[in-house]
């Protein structure tokens, strides 16, 4: 066998041999929207690293995380679209969210004015992504003593305005921080397939 001959023949016949995929992979973009400062990307950093960091910086504009999730036997993988909640930032929001698969909306439960706003954000969503499934999370709720939303005001908001649940979440402790993403992609996977039905 010439050098040529045997080359190609480790080559696979002079094509390249790609090992063939073992899973199908979807890719949903999910958007974390809400006010300035509530904690969505202690949330995102929790979720995607297990770990708490206190000492996060305001993002600017938006920020972008993802991460692979096991959901009924397909590998899902999340793109994690993280919204500045200042209203200097709010003017570029619509064009991050068209193409979205499913929203997260977060208020901190230590701060009633961060829930005020949050039919602004619905809008926000619903006329750029549109009725794309969204979940309510209620932060810090580790912070008891200082807690001004109740959690019947979370459910009663996500009922009124048809979102798909509400939970307390703590990034601190992790309480429903992975129940809320597996809600999420489950929720994004089960519209995706209804859509191509």
């Amino acid at each position: 066998m010439s050098k040529k001959d045997k080359k190609n023949s480790e080559k696979g016949g002079g094509k390249s041999v790609l090992a063939a995929p073992t899973e199908r992979q979807f890719v949903y973009k999910l958007v974390v929207a809400g006010e300035g400062g509530v904690g969505k990307t202690t949330l995102i950093i929790r979720y995607c690293e297990g770990i708490f960091k206190h000492d996060t910086r305001t993002t600017v504009g938006v920020g972008f995380a993802s991460k692979e999730v096991n959901l009924s036997e397909e590998m899902i993988k999340l793109q994690i679209w993280d919204f500045g909640g200042e209203e200097r930032f709010r003017f570029i929001l619509p064009a991050y969210c068209k193409g979205a698969n499913a929203a997260i909306l977060a208020f901190d439960t230590t701060r009633f004015q961060s829930v005020r706003n949050l039919p602004e954000w619905v809008e926000i969503i619903r006329k750029n992504a549109g009725n794309i499934p969204m979940v309510l999370v209620g932060t810090k709720v580790d912070l008891e003593d200082k807690r001004t939303v109740k959690r019947e005001e979370g459910e009663q908001f996500s009922k009124k305005n048809g979102l798909s649940g509400y939970y307390d979440v703590s990034s601190k402790t992790g309480l429903n921080v992975d129940a809320v993403f597996s809600k999420i992609a489950e929720l994004a996977f089960s519209q995706a397939k209804k859509g191509k039905g």
